[in-house]
C-alpha cells in the first residue's frame, strides 16, 4: 500500500465531498416559492412601425411607438430589471468556499499544522430560502416599476399629441381669422375712399387686423411648442419636420366609477410595485429571525504545502452564534418596522388611487358634456349666424361691424370646440392611467 497517497486522500475526499455538497445545495428548492414575476408589458414597442417611420407624418400610434422604443425612462426601467434578475441569481447562489493558504514558523506552539484549509459553509435554517424569495419580489417589483414607467410615457405622448392637435386647429382658425381681417380691412379702406362708410370703420378694420396678426403669432408659437414637446417625447431632433396625421375626435365612453376604482387596486402598476416590496420586507424579517439558526461547514484540510510533508483531514460540523448581545433582535425589529411603513404606504397609494379615479373620471364627464354642447348645435348655430351675417352684409343689410362679430363669435367656438375634444381625449387619457392602463 502506498502510504502518501494514503494520507493525501482525506483532502482528496474532502474536495469530492464539498463538490457534492455543493450540487445538492445548488438543486435545493426553497421552502416556500417565490411569489410570481410581474408581467412583462403587453404591448411591446412595434419595431416595424418604429422602422417604418421617418421624419414627416405622424400617428398616434406611431408617436407611441417611437416613444416607447426610444425613450431614456424606457432603458432606465429595463435596465433595473435586469439588475434586479441579476441580483435574483446570486441570491440563488449558495455561499462561495473560502480557501486559506499559508505556511507557518514558529516554535513550540499549536495549531501551525495546517497550511491549506478549503472550508464550504452550508447554510440551514431557511436563510437561503428567504434571501431567494427577497429577491424574486424585488425583481416583480421592478417589473411593476416598469410597467408604471411605460404607462406614464404612454400618457404623456397621447397628452402631448392631442395637445399639438388642439394648437394646430387654433392656429388654423387664426390664420383663417387674419385672412378674412385683411379682407375687411382692404374692404374698409376703399369703401372709405369711394366715401360710403366713416372712418371709424377703417380704425376698427385696422385694430382688428393687428389683433387677427397678434392671435396669428401666439397660435404659431403655441402651435411650435406643443410640436417640440411631442418630437421630444419621440425621439426627434430639434426642428424636425413633424406632420400629425390623426385628428382630434370624439367617441363616447361610459364607465362605472365603482367598477373604476376596483380595476385601479386591481391593475395599479404602483401598488403591485408596493406589494411586492412588502413580500421582500417579510422575506428580510424571516432572514433576520434565522440568522440566530446554526450553519453546517465542511472542511478539507492539508498539513503543508510542500507536497513532500504528508498529513490530510476532513472536518464537519455547526457554526453558530451562542448568544446574542441585541443585534440579531434589532435587526429583527427594524425589518418589522420596515413591513409596516410599507404597509402604510400601499395604504395610502390606494386612497390615492381611489382619489385620484373619482377627480378624474369627474374630469372625463365635465369633458364629455362640454362637447356634446358643441355637437349638439352649438358650434352650428355660430355658422348659422356668420353665413346669415354675411348674407345680410352683401345685400346691405347688415353693417361691417356685426359681420366681424359673427366672424369672432364662431372662430371663437371653432377654438373652444377644439379645446374641449382635446381636454376629453386627455381626460380618457388620464383616467386610463388611473385605473392602471386598461378601461373596460
Amino acid at each position: 500500500m502506498n502510504l502518501t497517497n494514503s494520507m493525501h486522500r482525506p483532502f482528496y475526499l474532502s474536495v469530492i465531498l464539498l463538490g457534492l455538497v455543493l450540487t445538492t445545495s445548488l438543486n435545493a428548492q426553497p421552502t416556500q416559492s417565490p411569489p410570481a414575476p410581474a408581467p412583462l408589458l403587453s404591448s411591446p414597442p412595434n419595431s416595424a412601425v418604429v422602422s417604418a417611420v421617418s421624419v414627416g407624418n405622424l400617428s398616434l400610434a406611431q408617436a407611441l411607438s417611437l416613444a416607447a422604443a426610444r425613450s431614456p425612462l424606457t432603458q432606465q426601467s429595463t435596465q433595473n430589471v435586469a439588475g434586479a434578475a441579476a441580483k435574483l441569481k446570486a441570491a440563488k447562489a449558495i455561499q462561495n468556499p473560502t480557501l486559506s493558504v499559508a505556511h507557518w514558523a514558529g516554535n513550540n506552539t499549536g495549531g501551525l499544522d495546517e497550511d491549506i484549509i478549503l472550508t464550504q459553509v452550508i447554510e440551514l435554517g431557511g436563510k437561503r430560502a428567504y434571501r431567494i424569495r427577497g429577491a424574486a419580489a424585488d425583481l416583480s417589483a421592478a417589473q411593476y416599476d416598469r410597467i408604471g414607467s411605460a404607462l406614464d410615457l404612454r400618457l404623456s405622448v397621447r397628452s402631448a399629441y392631442y395637445e399639438a392637435l388642439r394648437a394646430q386647429e387654433e392656429y388654423n382658425a387664426a390664420s383663417d381669422a387674419l385672412s378674412t381681417a385683411q379682407k375687411f380691412a382692404q374692404a374698409a379702406q376703399t369703401q372709405y375712399q369711394a366715401g360710403d362708410v366713416a372712418r371709424s370703420n377703417v380704425i376698427r378694420s385696422q385694430v382688428e387686423l393687428t389683433r387677427a396678426e397678434q392671435a396669428l403669432s401666439a397660435a404659431k408659437n403655441e402651435r411650435d411648442n406643443r410640436i417640440a414637446t411631442l418630437r421630444s417625447l419621440t425621439g426627434f431632433a430639434p426642428g424636425a419636420n413633424v406632420a400629425l396625421t390623426d385628428k382630434l375626435e370624439y367617441v363616447l365612453a361610459s364607465y362605472s366609477p365603482a367598477t373604476l376604482e376596483s380595476l385601479a387596486l386591481q391593475n395599479r402598476p404602483d401598488i403591485k410595485s408596493a406589494q411586492a416590496t412588502r413580500a421582500s420586507l417579510e422575506a428580510a424579517v424571516q432572514s433576520a429571525r434565522a440568522q440566530s439558526r446554526p450553519d453546517l461547514f465542511i472542511e478539507g484540510r492539508r498539513a503543508s504545502i510542500d507536497p513532500a510533508v504528508e498529513g490530510a483531514s476532513i472536518r464537519a460540523g455547526v457554526i453558530f452564534t451562542p448568544w446574542d448581545y441585541g443585534s440579531k433582535h434589532a435587526n429583527v425589529e427594524a425589518a418589522q418596522a420596515a413591513v409596516n411603513a410599507q404597509d402604510a404606504k400601499i395604504a395610502e397609494l390606494q386612497r390615492t388611487a381611489g382619489l385620484e379615479v373619482e377627480t378624474d373620471y369627474r374630469d372625463l364627464e365635465q369633458a364629455r358634456s362640454a362637447v356634446e354642447s358643441f355637437q349638439g348645435g352649438r358650434l352650428a348655430r355660430a355658422k348659422e349666424l356668420l353665413d346669415m351675417t354675411l348674407t345680410g352684409y352683401n345685400r346691405g343689410a347688415s353693417t361691417y361691424l356685426e359681420v366681424l362679430d359673427a366672424q369672432n363669435t364662431y372662430r371663437s367656438e371653432q377654438t373652444e370646440y377644439a379645446r374641449a375634444l382635446a381636454t376629453y381625449n386627455i381626460a380618457l387619457a388620464t383616467l386610463e392611467r388611473a385605473v392602471g392602463g386598461t378601461l373596460q
